[in-house]
């Protein structure tokens, strides 16, 4: 008997948890839902998006060079072959 009521209840608390978990999201799926179609609506009336100044990264010029420098994996294993100029065509 004892053993029943614990399973009853542990059954009824999973049941209550998943159905609270499921209503969370709903809501959370049908907001983000709303902010896209508020985006697309915005997109097609001709309004840009403009990028949010901490997701831009602003790179200095002595970091340009350098990873400009920066050799590959794949450059590095390649053989040094010299160029050869394609002859000019008549």
């Amino acid at each position: 008997m004892m053993l029943a009521a614990i399973l009853t209840a542990l059954f009824a608390i999973t049941a209550v948890a998943t159905g609270l978990s499921l209503i969370d999201s709903w809501i959370r799926g049908r907001s983000a839902y709303g902010v896209l179609r508020r985006e697309q609506a915005l997109l097609d009336a001709g309004f840009v998006p403009q990028v949010e100044a901490s997701e831009v990264r602003l790179r200095t010029q002595a970091s340009q060079t350098r990873n400009a420098s920066r050799r590959t994996l794949a450059s590095m294993s390649r053989t040094r072959t010299r160029r050869v100029p394609l002859p000019e065509c008549a």
